[in-house]
């Protein structure tokens, strides 16, 4: 059965320490190139069939003001043929808002990569089980590496675990470098948040639920206890997180920005699916 891989980008989680008038997502990294591009141009170069941005209504309107509602496949683009046009692939981008019934999850990056995944599903299901995801590759826009480092495993990716590492850093050591997980790791996973919530049900409330699963369901807590088959993960060249004012002057300083570029209108620019029984001009 074909894996339909689904990017996952999760824009909602703790606010960082810019406090600039827009999202942190937006953070240029080169120019004319902000940090949440190059997460969706990670997932394109992943192979994705799907793109799902987890952010909330008032970050969406600015972020699809400049991604839209597809980017083209970067990998098609580059193939020769005799009508180049023909070989396009364009990889829907949907924007998904966290209900605001799980507002006590709103720091948790965990959860926003779950409720992703989880509504990416429940989507897929009531059209049909072959438009399903059946894998996540999540990709984060709170850090930077070359998004084409995921090329050459864009097989494994679709049909192996998979995971990016720097020296000893990866999901697993919670830092924000990109890593795939199933349905099953889905649910698994669900599972525990769920039943965290019920023992608050029955007594176990705690003052700070936001602070709560802050804590204890990050990246490595939350993954790490369900992804247990993998191997060594696939080392990038260089990362940087830029989940901090101090970590993006890191960045901004270091010899490796000259080598981050927009990857070109033809890949990344706004632009909207025609809409059913309209012409466009």
């Amino acid at each position: 059965m074909t894996t339909h891989l689904a990017g996952i980008v999760p824009v909602v989680t703790k606010q960082m320490d810019f406090q600039l008038d827009w999202h942190d997502c937006l953070m240029p990294i080169a120019p004319n190139f902000y940090a949440i591009e190059r997460a969706v141009l990670e997932c394109a170069y992943a192979g994705c069939k799907t793109i799902w941005i987890i952010a909330n209504d008032d970050t969406t309107p600015l972020v699809r003001h400049r991604i839209g509602d597809f980017v083209q496949d970067p990998v098609y683009l580059k193939r020769k043929s005799r009508f180049p046009s023909q070989q396009r692939q364009q990889i829907p981008i949907f924007y998904v808002p966290i209900a605001s019934n799980h507002s006590n999850k709103a720091n948790c990056i965990s959860w926003t990569i779950l409720f992703g995944a989880k509504t990416a599903l429940e989507i897929g299901n009531t059209i049909s089980k072959w438009v399903s995801p059946s894998k996540y590759y999540v990709s984060f826009p709170y850090s930077v590496y070359p998004a084409e480092a995921v090329r050459p495993s864009r097989q494994d990716i679709s049909n192996h675990d998979f995971f990016l590492t720097f020296k000893e850093k990866s999901f697993k050591t919670n830092d924000m470098l990109g890593f795939t997980f199933n349905n099953e790791h889905l649910i698994k996973i669900l599972d525990v948040f769920r039943d965290t919530e019920n023992s608050f049900l029955l007594g176990d409330n705690l003052s700070n639920e936001e602070v709560f699963f802050e804590n204890n369901f990050t990246l490595d807590k939350a993954f790490g206890r369900v992804i247990l088959d993998t191997d060594d993960g696939v080392s990038v060249p260089w990362f940087y997180p830029i989940d901090s004012w101090d970590a993006y002057c890191k960045y901004l300083a270091s010899e490796e920005k000259s080598s981050i570029r927009h990857p070109g209108k033809l890949v990344m620019s706004y632009r909207e699916f025609n809409p059913v029984g309209e012409d466009n001009e």
